[in-house]
């Protein structure tokens, strides 16, 4: 008896302290790195990470089409306890509301460093800052595909080096391609379907798990006529320093508006707190949140349909008995993504409203 209390007292311990890591941590510095020229290059979009214990990467991309359709997949990579290599994707409309998550072998991937050339078996993205080729086979997909290109409107865009570090680990970012046209074809049981509409495409990178750098983060991509709108707020570990860190990026395509990182000038306020998805005992999230800045720029999100709802352990097919130790101990971290609207005003000027996706990530 004393033994299995032993037992189960040492693995609620070591869990938590895997999961979140160790008291000692440097808490993240916001000088940012600044190494890097002002003009992003396209092997900034090329692999990133050698592969080594905890790093992990992902180039994202998303489209709302013509049909109403909002499409959005994730090209994975990750090296943790064991290298695992996947596609995810969303595809909804009003007809169909799709999730599916692929993984590949080691053997299946390829990965360039010079520029985005990213293969998972008969799946791509690749592209040079300036164009890309989507291919996500309906084989892979139970019947599901998409031939798509992806033509940048905008500049790529990166604060400073887009390096987040907290002494020797780091988070990292580019928006490649903040926003652009969208064209070709998509597949569902074998029908093909011509559209066209606006896209988005951005590239992550980091070497130690996430969840040892943040509580969470919200994070939203969208458009108002002919303004593009990038925002986050990054919500640091209390290991980290606790603090939170906005983001705020607002660009045409004659000039960047406003580019805001950290505590400079940015107020984020939360509401309509989001009830009946996650257990009781989470923290509370929220689906409209509002940028503010001193110089007068008002961002205002409001999530209104859910199209992605996990619980990050099931994903992982982390097994039952540790994830039940883990939620014994808080630590039940969940993923959401809605469709979204967005308004923007500048000096208390309304310029009109559009849409866009707002993500949510609970990492604990």
């Amino acid at each position: 008896m004393y033994r299995f209390i032993f037992l189960f007292i040492f693995l609620f311990i070591s869990c938590k302290t895997f999961y979140t890591g160790s008291f000692d941590q440097p808490n993240l510095n916001l000088e940012q790195p600044e190494e890097l020229s002002a003009i992003v290059s396209k092997w900034e979009d090329g692999n990133r990470t050698t592969g080594k214990s905890n790093e992990f990467e992902w180039w994202y991309f998303d489209t709302k089409l013509n049909n109403g359709a909002l499409l959005v997949c994730y090209f994975y990579k990750v090296h943790f306890l064991q290298d695992k290599y996947f596609i995810g994707l969303n595809y909804n409309d009003d007809e169909e509301d799709i999730f599916l998550l692929k993984y590949f072998n080691k053997n299946e991937v390829q990965f360039s460093s010079d520029s985005c050339d990213v293969i998972m078996g008969n799946n791509y993205i690749r592209g040079n800052l300036n164009q890309y080729e989507i291919k996500l086979d309906p084989k892979d997909f139970e019947g599901f595909g998409v031939e798509l290109f992806l033509k940048s409107n905008l500049k790529p865009y990166r604060p400073k080096d887009g390096i987040i570090k907290a002494g020797n680990d780091f988070f990292a970012w580019l928006a490649a391609v903040p926003n652009g046209t969208t064209k070709g074809t998509v597949i569902i049981d074998g029908i093909k379907k011509n559209v066209n509409g606006d896209g988005y495409h951005d590239h992550n990178w980091g070497n130690t798990p996430l969840q040892k750098l943040f509580d969470g983060w919200s994070w939203f991509r969208g458009k108002v006529g002919d303004h593009t709108i990038i925002a986050s707020e990054l919500n640091l570990s209390d290991k980290r320093g606790g603090s939170n860190i906005p983001i705020l990026y607002i660009a045409n395509q004659d000039s960047i508006l406003t580019n805001r990182f950290g505590e400079n000038g940015v107020y984020t306020k939360y509401t309509n707190l989001i009830n009946n998805l996650y257990p009781k005992k989470n923290e509370p999230l929220f689906s409209s949140i509002k940028f503010l800045t001193e110089d007068g720029f008002l961002v205002s999100i409001e999530g209104n349909k859910l199209i992605d709802n996990s619980e990050i352990f099931k994903r992982m097919n982390l097994p039952s008995p540790i994830r039940w130790i883990m939620n014994k101990n808080g630590i039940d971290p969940y993923y959401s993504r809605f469709k979204s609207d967005v308004k923007l005003s500048i000096d208390g000027n309304y310029l009109g409203n559009g849409f866009g996706i707002l993500e949510i990530m609970d990492l604990k």
